[in-house]
């Protein structure tokens, strides 16, 4: 994994190889942990189940002229989750071609039908718009949301801690970020409109590679945190990948922040993996894990899980951090879990297609998902 900390690379590398991808991850939770959100941007969907039957029937038939490259750009889309007391009250993903998706070279920036998030350089600041109808659900949501970046003296050395080739790439663009604005969400239902307003600390990040993450990472565990004090706030951030290739050692990370200082920046951590549990759909997570050094010791405790998937899960965890000098911290974040290798199975790859909306595809999972989700609700 290459690891930038720079917004200079938070830039679209448009890539064009088979299986390659893009995205930019931006989520938020508000200071009093009722409200919290996560919308991404993606140039070439990893795990959509279009995106990787394309590329496993070009990969079988490489050299014929009927399995031609496939095109990342033909598999753009734009995800957004919301959540209201650990509740869910918004997923949505739309998933369609190059015509609904922009982005630029140059300076950070996308674009997915209405849906678009810039940096303006002057405020040292994301801005994220939302515009988007979810007609499964009767649903309407409009909103714009300021990431104002913290700026932290030393993060500059984070990409020292890159470790393996190439192939995966991760852009830690903003580990703590001022998250302020607001959301209407129309309920066509009930004919009536929720105004959100929401004030909070934000967290935004970028990852690219040039192969399908299914043919390389087995597993992939990471995390944020951010916590308040009377001396400004402490934010973290912890990576642990594990890679098909049993040779290759796991990718291992984590930076705590203290308001504008780097506090412990590592990789190259000893991994503890335990408490191993099954979701309904079989889906094989460690409850708890701990990365440690001589250093720095970092344990989370999964706690109350958001969201769940045939290949993923989000949780709300609690983190502990100690350091050598004797330093404790506790934490309250978000933390995910993602087993790419699942979604090789064509019965996971259908049951991914009950939460994505696939522009000129039909798709009676995601009709019957979202009507007794609607019904439920």
């Amino acid at each position: 994994m290459r690891v930038f900390s720079s917004i200079k690379e938070d830039i679209w590398h448009d890539l064009r190889e088979a299986g390659s991808y893009e995205w930019w991850y931006f989520d938020a939770q508000s200071h009093d942990h009722r409200y919290s959100f996560v919308a991404i941007w993606y140039s070439g969907f990893p795990f959509s189940p279009y995106y990787l039957k394309r590329y496993s029937d070009w990969q079988r038939s490489q050299g014929e002229a009927s399995q031609p490259l496939p095109d990342p750009l033909e598999h753009a889309a734009f995800s957004f989750n919301f959540y209201d007391g650990g509740a869910e009250v918004i997923n949505f993903i739309k998933e369609g071609g190059s015509h609904l998706f922009s982005s630029s070279a140059l300076e950070p920036q996308a674009r997915f039908e209405q849906n678009a998030f810039y940096f303006d350089a002057a405020e040292q600041a994301f801005i994220l718009k939302f515009d988007f109808s979810m007609p499964s659900r009767r649903m309407k949501i409009k909103g714009e949301v300021r990431f104002a970046v913290q700026a932290v003296a030393g993060i500059g050395h984070v990409a020292e801690l890159s470790a393996g080739e190439g192939m995966h790439s991760w852009v830690l663009a903003a580990p703590s970020a001022a998250a302020t604005g607001s959301f209407d969400i129309y309920d066509g239902a009930k004919r009536s409109t929720d105004t959100i307003r929401f004030d909070g600390r934000g967290y935004h990040d970028h990852n690219f590679g040039t192969v399908p993450m299914n043919t390389d990472i087995q597993n992939w565990y990471w995390g944020r945190a951010h916590t308040e004090h009377v001396n400004g706030h402490t934010d973290l951030v912890y990576y642990h990948i594990a890679y098909k290739d049993e040779s290759r050692k796991p990718f291992t990370f984590l930076l705590l922040t203290e308001t504008d200082q780097v506090v412990a920046a590592e990789n190259k951590l000893q991994a503890e993996l335990s408490g191993f549990a099954r979701t309904a759909l079989s889906l094989r997570y460690a409850k708890r894990l701990c990365l440690s050094n001589d250093r720095v010791r970092f344990s989370l405790d999964h706690q109350r899980m958001l969201d769940t998937g045939p290949f993923y899960l989000r949780f709300q965890s609690a983190f502990t951090v100690q350091l050598a000098g004797g330093t404790e911290l506790r934490l309250n974040g978000i933390s995910e879990f993602l087993h790419p290798d699942r979604t090789s199975l064509g019965v996971v790859q259908n049951l991914i297609k009950s939460k994505i909306w696939r522009e000129g595809k039909t798709s009676a999972m995601y009709t019957l998902y979202n009507f007794f989700n609607r019904i439920f609700q």
